[in-house]
């Protein structure tokens, strides 16, 4: 039998226009690629259907713009055990994640020029097993994962001495 989950601490509102600029930039990503496939098969010979291709991928991005932000900012939470911390998030596949704190080796604040822009923040986890961030929490505000940030790292040191 599984513990429930405690209340998570959810993200900021701005955390939710930060993630549907990035599905508007995804859609103009996408829609440009499928235009420049589409230009390739009209000069390869196929005059017909080609242009279909972006406009039908512009339009279902569309819907996927409207639709998954909103639900991905409901769903992203995290809470900071005693002894360690829960990332949940996923729209489709939730996942819920626990890190050890005592597996904690540093943690990392970024911000990219949009997250700046917003005033937002990223906080990268890393452990000794992994070879990548193993949790990630993105769109808090600055002071927010600056104070996560120092308590995950003055835990880290606690545990050690």
């Amino acid at each position: 039998m599984t513990a429930p989950l405690p209340t998570l601490e959810r993200l900021p509102r701005g955390a939710l226009t930060l993630f549907r600029i990035r599905a508007i930039l995804r859609m103009g990503i996408y829609g440009g690629l499928a235009f420049v496939v589409a230009l390739g098969l009209s000069l390869a010979g196929n005059e017909r259907w080609p242009y279909l291709l972006p406009c039908a991928v512009v339009l279902v991005l569309s819907v996927l713009t409207a639709w998954y932000p909103q639900r991905a900012h409901e769903r992203w939470g995290w809470a900071l055990r005693e002894h360690d911390l829960i990332i949940s998030h996923g729209v489709l596949l939730r996942e819920v994640v626990s890190i050890p704190a005592g597996r904690i080796q540093h943690v990392d604040v970024h911000q990219g020029p949009i997250e700046r822009s917003l005033g937002l923040a990223r906080l990268q986890i890393y452990t000794a097993a992994g070879s990548g961030a193993d949790g990630e929490i993105p769109g808090l505000t600055r002071e927010t994962a600056d104070a996560l940030r120092e308590r995950l790292v003055r835990r880290e040191i606690d545990d050690v001495v």
